[in-house]
């Protein structure tokens, strides 16, 4: 963590000042929100951008998962990451944003290994896709508003909690295809 409290995801060091600085609160929710794209193909990408999407999208979410999953509380706790309906394997036959996409894809398969590890304890885990979503990254065209897509997710995420399962779903809590 920075001296303006921001964390980056990607810095252990910055994990771990925040796991400190939280060290005595217990939680309901985790959510983790991250991701970046990059606008070429895989045989355009540089190494670097291609890293640096993955570990993003897709290693760093789980990272900071972990470093939190022994405050969550048993029973009704949620660990939440931000997926995308892109990183749909079953559903993927358009092509579109493939980098993107397999680094969202990665991240639902690293959240089925964190829900596979959780042992006995009873904590839900959710891969969640927001909708094509009017942002700098969805862009001026995406049918939803950013409003729409959180109130969707909230009351998800409500009606969720102490399922104590594993699911891919989206901001109307429906569950997708891997």
């Amino acid at each position: 963590m920075n001296a303006d409290g921001r964390v980056d995801i990607a810095d252990h060091n910055s994990i771990k000042a925040l796991r400190r600085q939280l060290d005595d609160q217990r939680f309901d929710l985790v959510f983790i929100n991250a991701g970046i794209s990059v606008r070429r193909d895989a045989e355009d990408a540089s190494d670097e951008d291609v890293a640096t999407l993955f570990l993003t999208n897709a290693v760093a979410p789980l990272r900071v998962a972990r470093a939190f999953l022994d405050r969550v509380r048993e029973g009704d706790g949620i660990v939440a990451f931000m997926s995308s309906g892109l990183g749909c394997v079953a559903d993927n036959n358009h092509g579109y944003s493939e980098l993107y996409s397999a680094s969202k894809a990665a991240l639902n398969s690293l959240t089925r290994s964190f829900a596979a590890k959780l042992g006995s304890r009873r904590i839900t885990v959710l891969a969640v896709t927001p909708g094509w979503v009017r942002t700098d990254m969805g862009g001026a065209g995406a049918p939803l508003s950013v409003e729409e897509s959180v109130c969707g997710i909230v009351d998800m995420l409500e009606k969720r909690a102490g399922a104590g399962r594993h699911a891919f779903v989206d901001y109307r809590g429906r569950e997708l295809n891997w």
